[in-house]
């Protein structure tokens, strides 16, 4: 397993040819996950949320983990590195009020 570095001010982890992200976006957080197919050439988005606080994109990520390895250890190993990465100062734009 491993984090490929910082990647537009966010977190990455990899294992295999799987992968999750946590990046800054104007709402929040926003966090996606998948597979890479053909040596890497394609990239499989399996889903992608936005969190307002990084609590909530660190629990996305622990469940997008289990769900691509169905390993608990690959869960610890990537909240470990979550936890140790050097997020950028953000906070989240104000939603426009409802229609």
């Amino acid at each position: 397993m491993e984090n490929s570095g910082e990647v537009a001010g966010g977190f990455v982890w990899k294992d295999h040819s799987r992968y999750a992200a946590v990046r800054p976006v104007a709402t929040g957080w926003l966090v996606l996950w998948g597979r890479y197919e053909d040596q890497g050439r394609t990239n499989r988005l399996a889903g992608n949320r936005v969190y307002a606080d990084l609590g909530g994109a660190r629990r996305r990520l622990a469940d997008s983990v289990l769900e691509l390895t169905r390993r608990t250890e690959a869960v610890e190993e990537a909240l470990v590195l979550f936890d140790r990465f050097p997020f950028p100062s953000h906070a989240p734009a104000v939603f426009p009020d409802p229609l």
